[in-house]
């Protein structure tokens, strides 16, 4: 969590909504203490960690007023590491109301509920993860139900009580050139304020930004292998909301994303965030119920197209959201959405359409209109994309648990992938976590094995700063452009990482091998007994020491580890054994998990079709 120098009003969450919490014991409750420094300042959009220790980059702080009279902006400052002054501008005594706290308890409401919902994991103000508490089903629909309608009310009003102050940071400011990873830089923020009485106050936030190390290279191993190729490794993100996915602050603003009221970026601002975390590309994924028309779509468009540069791309795309339709598998909180949107049998799922040079609607961006028509089936919608030379990812898909799970893909028997010309990816690492999320894993491979063929991909799905994930790594022929990428990204030459490097091949005893993302066709009859094959993967921990698994799946059988081998340390190739077989279809795949979960890395699989 950001050390923030605030305290904060009284409160309590109980007393706030009403007798329906009164069930929670008083271990259940958190109050927040007295105010006596009613202006904040919240690090909404500050980034928390960069690979770049040059350039200036977009970054916002938040000031708010949880008291009751009227406070005047004057100042803000930043102080460097050093205590030295790298930005001071003059607010000129704009009038920033007070609420009552208000605000606040609508921020500690949103901590509250599930995060996965809330997409409230940084920053995190009032409570970490750790110490919030387990709500039931109820209690957490009615909490929802509570956030959704404060924050109409916020909308309605203006959010007078807040601003989003936009900082332009030098990171040669916060870094000097002899800074090594591990580093970590302290900035305050300060920002001072005159109240109708002449009172003068001032608040401070501290946050700290974190050098990481750059993203490991290729080992020589592999770049013996594979001589004077002209192919590149690009990084990028595959997920990225902007100030267009939010209920206050946007531009403009989208009720329907009512979790959503930091106010965030434009695309033009989250560029050289991702350029400063070593990035390369992102695809921009407005949710398609926030663009309302063909124009709007249009302007998304012509504004990605104007940010590419020879050595960075913006995708345009969108986040479908797509009517489930179908026998369904399980529920999640997408159902509640809809429930409270007027509609008792219909469910969403969100697919990433990247690539794509038209508007796929798919809800309103009213209070509770996500579900509204026109909304399309994720066939229609992936048909869609596919015919504009795009490619579809299904978002999120392991989600589950209504209310009190997260947002998933329950259309399981209507889904399809690459092995029907349909989805090309499934996103099995969403969000900042150090390892790829569990139950979007759970949910890909089980897909694999019913023969619905996806490759894995991953998104931040920031809605703030961009930050450090584990990001799509994939190779591009030539020079850099949104064709190359889109070609190199749908060829499944692609790894998921926040560090380490992974590559993968196949090779039997008779000169036959097959790269990462490959699919060998091969006759069943002209497969020898017992014939053996080795996977060999090519790596580079970085400054970690971790494990490799060799995986070897049978499309209609499961998936087995073939191999682990703990305490890889440096760069180099290891490989495993297995024999083909001649009776499924088989996928082979390999992953890199550093100790203590403090980074992965998961190849494409490469696939032997039988026929």
């Amino acid at each position: 969590m950001n050390h923030v120098r605030i305290t904060l009003a009284v409160f309590c969450l109980a007393s706030f909504l009403g007798g329906f919490l009164s069930s929670l014991d008083a271990e259940s409750v958190r109050r927040v203490e007295e105010s006596t420094a009613p202006l904040q300042v919240f690090p909404m959009g500050m980034m928390d960690s960069v690979r770049r220790t040059s350039g200036a980059v977009p970054m916002q702080v938040q000031v708010y007023n949880s008291g009751s009279e009227v406070h005047a902006l004057n100042r803000i400052r930043v102080l460097g590491p050093t205590g030295s002054v790298i930005l001071n501008r003059d607010l000129q005594g704009e009038n920033l109301p007070g609420d009552r706290g208000f605000y606040e308890r609508l921020l500690f409401d949103l901590e509250t509920i599930n995060p996965e919902i809330s997409h409230r994991h940084n920053p995190r103000i009032f409570i970490s993860e750790e110490e919030r508490p387990e709500l039931g089903p109820d209690l957490e629909a009615e909490l929802i139900w509570s956030i959704h309608e404060r924050v109409d009310a916020l909308r309605q009003g203006g959010a007078v009580q807040v601003r989003n102050l936009n900082l332009s940071i030098n990171l040669a400011d916060v870094f000097t050139p002899e800074s090594v990873p591990g580093a970590e830089a302290l900035l305050d923020v300060i920002v001072d304020s005159t109240q109708n009485d002449g009172t003068t106050s001032t608040a401070i936030l501290s946050h700290k930004i974190l050098l990481l190390a750059d993203y490991a290279l290729p080992p020589r191993e592999w770049v013996l292998a594979h001589g004077s190729s002209s192919a590149t490794w690009v990084t990028g993100d595959l997920h990225v909301h902007n100030c267009r996915d939010q209920a206050s602050g946007g531009c403009p603003d989208c009720n329907a994303e009512s979790f959503n009221i930091s106010g965030s970026f434009t695309n033009a601002q989250l560029k050289p965030q991702f350029q400063a975390l070593g990035m390369d590309f992102f695809s921009t994924t407005t949710h398609s119920y926030c663009i309302n028309s063909d124009t709007e779509f249009d302007a998304v468009a012509s504004e990605a197209i104007s940010l590419d540069e020879v050595d960075f791309q913006v995708l345009c795309g969108t986040e479908l959201t797509c009517v489930e339709t179908g026998s369904q598998s399980g529920s999640d909180i997408f159902d509640g959405v809809c429930l409270l949107g007027g509609y008792f049998n219909r469910g969403i799922s969100h697919y990433g359409g990247h690539g794509i040079s038209s508007r796929k609607p798919g809800g309103g961006d009213g209070l509770f209109n996500n579900c509204d028509d026109p909304i399309y089936d994720q066939a229609t919608n992936v048909n869609s994309v596919n015919s504009e030379g795009g490619f579809a990812v299904a978002n999120h898909p392991g989600g589950g648990g209504i209310w009190g799970g997260g947002l998933g893909l329950n259309s399981v028997a209507k889904f399809r992938g690459i092995e029907s010309g349909k989805a090309w990816g499934s996103e099995i690492w969403n969000g900042s976590g150090a390892t790829a999320s569990g139950t979007h894993r759970n949910w890909w491979i089980s897909r694999l094995k019913s023969g619905r063929v996806t490759f894995p991909f991953s998104g931040s799905d920031t809605h703030d700063s961009a930050f450090d994930f584990g990001a799509n790594h994939t190779l591009v022929e030539g020079s850099l452009s949104d064709a190359s990428l889109v070609a190199a990204l749908k060829s499944g030459r692609t790894y998921l990482s926040n560090g380490p490097f992974l590559d993968i091949e196949l090779s039997d005893n008779a000169g036959h091998s097959l790269g990462m993302g490959g699919i060998a066709f091969v006759r069943r009859n002209s497969i020898p007994s017992n014939h053996p094959v080795s996977l060999t993967a090519f790596y580079n921990m970085g400054a970690g020491t971790g494990k490799i698994r060799f995986y070897r799946g049978h499309i209609g059988g499961d998936e087995v580890l073939l191999d682990e081998i703990p305490g890889v340390t440096g760069s180099g190739s290891l490989s495993a054994s297995d024999v083909v077989s001649r009776t499924n279809h088989s996928w082979y795949r390999v992953e890199i998990i550093l100790d203590n979960s403090q980074g992965a890395a998961y190849s494409t699989p490469l696939f032997i079709a039988l026929q």
